[in-house]
């Protein structure tokens, strides 16, 4: 017996050498280096023991990371790209993220017209492995610290349940549909476009400091990854697929290109969605606790009041708003604060909401009329179209309507 050991792989780094696992007997490290194939003896096989609680190396977290991410890019150029040489791509990665040499590459930015125009700013696939390697160390920690209501891009919630869960904020605060109630909407003025992203790596610092980093992996590495994406320009060397044109008509909150220095998220990146709710969480914990409004749900920036005293929502139109400013640095949209009596039905996550009935909004119905005026030519996808709309009406009460 030696004092260190090489593993070989079947994986080139270029023409004359291949990666190589090494081991040493003074350190429980694994490294990854790449020597001349011809010093190869063997290949040989290490124990897999994720099984026994122990914590899996990082090139097993990235091939997780890969199936996550692939899971609705199958067959995308790049996904492809990145598939054909799999084994190689993930050891590189892996090798970059080890010795702190990552760099993000340029992402590509469009207008995207369906179901209204936005701008879409999207990662490379390879960016995105990483992404998913980053939220799988840390949702599940700020999963925990949310409230219930809180439904966007969570396990188990989603608008389905928000809408379920506005039901049944109308019938507590009504006292079942007895006594009357009043329901206040208020939406963030181009909300990804404001986030501050210093204070957005602030609160994420924060959010894990308070567990003490418990159940993550490499700090360092963690820390590294978020000062990295978050802080990252996603302009920077982008390449724009849509025609200069195409932005003539969107809002500038509604853009990147005209966001404040320092501030703006992409819309499309799935680092995006978990950092717009941590972004907020403090915001739901000051309304459910400082406030103590305990019907109220968020859904992204959309959020939801629904209380019996009409003053005391309008009360926390003021205090939200001064909230937002001064501790986020947001604006509340002012076309878009709505506060009414609850029976004469009001729009929340593309539902129409009655006390007693649901009924699709307006831009399901539009969406699914058009089906059939401009359906598909392939007759399967079609079927499906259709069928989707059917899954969706099942889940709506009192469902009636003329096309």
């Amino acid at each position: 017996m030696s004092n260190n050991g090489n593993w070989w792989s079947a994986t080139e780094n270029d023409a004359s050498n291949a990666y190589n696992r090494n081991m040493n007997y003074n350190s429980d490290n694994m490294n990854l280096n790449n020597n001349n194939k011809n010093r190869g003896r063997s290949v040989r096989c290490v124990k897999d023991c994720s099984k026994e609680g122990i914590s899996p190396p990082l090139f097993h977290e990235l091939m997780t990371a890969y199936y996550a991410a692939r899971r609705y890019k199958r067959n995308t150029k790049n996904q492809l790209i990145f598939e054909r040489d799999l084994e190689s791509q993930l050891l590189k990665l892996e090798h970059e993220l080890l010795n702190y040499t990552y760099e993000l590459s340029p992402s590509v930015c469009f207008i995207n017209d369906f179901p209204i125009k936005r701008e879409i700013v999207a990662a490379d696939f390879r960016d995105r492995v990483v992404h998913h390697l980053l939220c799988g160390r840390i949702n599940p920690i700020f999963d925990r610290q949310f409230i219930h209501d809180s439904y966007s891009c969570r396990v188990g919630k989603g608008t389905l349940f928000g809408i379920k869960r506005a039901q049944g904020f109308l019938r507590g605060a009504s006292s079942d549909f007895k006594d009357p109630c009043w329901v206040l909407r208020l939406d963030i003025k181009g909300f990804f476009m404001a986030i501050n992203r210093r204070i957005l790596y602030n609160l994420t610092l924060k959010g894990l400091d308070k567990v003490h980093w418990s159940g993550v992996d490499n700090v360092d590495l963690t820390k590294y990854l978020l000062k990295k994406i978050i802080f990252n320009d996603p302009l920077d060397h982008a390449t724009f697929r849509s025609l200069p044109q195409k932005w003539i008509g969107l809002p500038q909150d509604k853009s990147l290109i005209g966001s404040s220095v320092g501030c703006g998220l992409p819309i499309g990146n799935l680092t995006s969605q978990l950092f717009a709710n941590i972004y907020l969480n403090p915001l739901d914990h000051y309304i459910k606790r400082s406030l103590h409004i305990k019907y109220y749900g968020r859904y992204v920036d959309d959020m939801l009041f629904v209380h019996s005293d009409k003053n005391k929502l309008q009360k926390t139109i003021g205090a939200v708003k001064m909230y937002l400013k001064n501790e986020l640095k947001l604006t509340l949209h002012p076309k878009k604060i709505k506060l009414q009596e609850a029976h004469k039905g009001f729009d929340f996550l593309g539902a129409r909401l009655y006390p007693n009935k649901v009924l699709p909004g307006k831009r399901i119905l539009n969406n699914f009329s058009n089906s059939f005026k401009y359906p598909y030519k392939n007759v399967f996808k079609q079927q499906n179209r259709v069928k989707s709309y059917e899954g969706i009406f099942k889940h709506f009460r009192y469902f009636k309507s003329q096309f």
